[in-house]
Parts: structure tokens; sequence; C-alpha cells
């Protein structure tokens, strides 16, 4: 993922701001079952198959057993049915997949006129079966709130038949009026506001809770020291999140590397697990995940 990304980040403030004072309504300040995950974008990078193990023919099956989650960016490009229904049947139970809405629903249309669109997509998604998480879009960066309507009535539309979360990207909704309106339109409608933590766009990262469901995409920058100071901040954040009412968590990793998601995802989970969540442990031993071999960490 590109959006947000600066070529030099050393003036850059990293510093996650306090949780928007909805939050506290949101969450309901009870702890209770929690379900927490870490994911990437993608299964077929080389990289990222040599890291996990396995080779090209089971690389999903292979991440599925190593992550609990996948954000399925490749549905923005296109999809079918019978893709969805494979890569339902190749993951292990209790996996989740997040499916992107096509760019002819989200880009081409800009959520207008697309219910025969949105119909097929949500038709076609549904042969993940149990393996479906939340549908997800990202409105275009030239979208703001003089769409606020559009959105409106996309969102009360849909959010009453499945599962879904929004990214936007024009810099007008994180401010004032439009903010407000937002937030209050997707908490009343059930839809998550996904929370973007990169360089470029810190008020992406707008911590506002808009359900018991958190959607994280966080955009490292090859390694840098930095990248694992901000994860550590999110394991801070996250926990205090499930320790007052939060019920679900994914976090996508993002690198231009993508095998450098791994090390992301294990030092995430490492904060997490001093929090006294855990991650991915508890998924690769239920899942059956085999790490591979140090000789083919050598070639």
């Amino acid at each position: 993922m590109e959006f947000g990304r600066l070529d030099d980040i050393s003036g850059v403030d990293w510093t996650l701001p306090p949780d928007d004072p909805s939050c506290a309504g949101v969450l309901g300040g009870a702890a209770g079952e929690v379900d927490l995950r870490i994911g990437v974008a993608t299964w077929s990078d080389s990289g990222l198959v040599a890291r996990l193990g396995g080779g090209a023919r089971n690389a999903l099956g292979t991440h599925a057993r190593a992550l609990p989650a996948n954000e399925l960016n490749s549905t923005f490009y296109g999809d079918t049915e019978e893709r969805f229904a494979r890569w339902g049947s190749q993951v292990p139970r209790g996996f989740l997949f997040c499916p992107k809405l096509p760019s002819r629903i989200s880009h081409e249309r800009v959520l207008e006129g697309a219910d025969e669109e949105m119909r097929g997509f949500v038709e076609r998604s549904a042969r993940l079966g149990a393996s479906c998480g939340p549908l997800w879009f990202a409105l275009p960066p030239f979208v703001g709130p003089p769409a606020f309507d559009v959105l409106r009535a996309f969102v009360e539309r849909w959010s009453g038949e499945v599962d879904l979360a929004v990214e936007v990207r024009e810099e007008r909704w994180f401010r004032g009026r439009a903010r407000a309106d937002l937030g209050a339109l997707l908490r009343d409608n059930g839809v998550t506001w996904i929370l973007t933590d990169t360089a470029g766009r810190r008020d992406a990262a707008h911590m506002t809770l808009t359900t018991r469901q958190a959607f994280v995409r966080f955009v490292g920058n090859g390694l840098d020291p930095t990248d694992s100071t901000r994860l550590d901040a999110w394991a801070a954040r996250i926990a205090g999140w499930a320790r007052t009412g939060l019920e679900r968590a994914f976090v996508f990793l993002h690198q231009r590397d993508e095998a450098q998601t791994i090390d992301l995802a294990e030092h995430l989970d490492a904060a997490l697990t001093r929090e006294g969540f855990p991650v991915l442990g508890p998924w690769r031993e239920g899942s059956g995940h085999a790490p591979p071999c140090k000789q083919l960490d050598l070639f």
C-alpha cells in the first residue's frame, strides 16, 4: 500500500493520538471475549512464501496456518465465485479473509448505482463460508465530505446484510463537523471506521472506534526502527481496548518487501503477548503450522 508513504520519515511524529471521546460509549467499559488477528495483504509473494515455508502450490494453506487473517486486496481488481470457493477450501477452520470491494463499486461508480455489482460481490464472497470476515472498501482520495449522502445511502443499504468496514482518505473527513457526522453515521449503522497508520497522513490514524471491532492498516517503512516502536504503541492501545469491551481486532501489515511483513507480525505478536494477548503462538499451535526448516532458510 502506497497511501501516505514518504521517502524521508525523519521528521514524522509517530505518536498515536488519544482515543476519540466517543470510544468509551462504543466499548462500554467491560472486558469480555476478544478475538485479535494479525494479517497481511497477500499470500503468493515469493519472498513471503519463502519466509513461511511450503511452495507456490500450497502457499495459501501454509500462510493460513501461520497467520489468522488476510486482507484480500486482490478482489479489488477482480474475483470469481470459483476463486472464493477454492480459497475457502484451502484454509483451516477459524481463518478469516477480509475481501476488498471491487474497484468498479468504490472507484468507478463511487458507490452510486452499484446495487447489482454489490449484490453479486456479496453472493460470491459468501462462498468463503465461515472464513468470510468483514467486507471493506477505501473511498478514493478525491472523494470528500460532499459525497456524504452517497456514502450514507450505501451504508444504510448494505450494513444490515454484511459486516462492513470503510477507509476514507480525503483530508476533510478527519476535521470538524465532517468527522463527527461520519463517526455518527458509522456508529448508528454498525460499520467499522478503518484506522490507517502511515507516515504522510497521520490524520488517518484517527483513533475513533465506531463498533467493537478495530480494523487497522499499518504501513511499515522497510523495518526502520520506528516500525517496532509504532507496533509497541499499537499493542498497548489494542490491549487497552480489549480490557474495556473490544470484541475483535484485525491488524493488517504492509511493507514494500512483503517478506518483511512477517518481521512486523512477529514483533507485534511479542508486544501483544507482553500485554497478555498472544495471537500467533496459539494460532500456529492450533492450526498445525510447521515453520520452514533451517536448511530452507539458507538458500
